[in-house]
């Protein structure tokens, strides 16, 4: 399965004491397909970044690991004319 996480709910579902943490639980066990953008991956980063503002490496570790997985999709844009 493909899908977008918008970025409220990628934010959402990483802390493991969340009722939404199983939607970042079934990412990292690869039970479906993260699609992104160069601009979903930056608003993600701007995201999480000011969220775990007083924990950068909570940010960077979640990027990384989606930067990381064999499970992201690259969507390049179409340009219309």
């Amino acid at each position: 399965m493909k899908v977008v996480l918008d970025t409220n709910i990628l934010v959402v579902s990483i802390p493991l004491h969340t009722r939404y943490y199983p939607i970042f639980d079934a990412f990292l066990n690869e039970h479906f397909s993260l699609c992104v953008t160069t601009d979903i991956l930056a608003e993600y980063a701007e995201i999480l970044h000011q969220k775990y503002i007083l924990r950068p490496l909570v940010a960077e570790n979640v990027l990384k690991t989606i930067e990381n997985s064999p499970d992201v999709i690259m969507l390049h844009k179409c340009q219309s004319k």
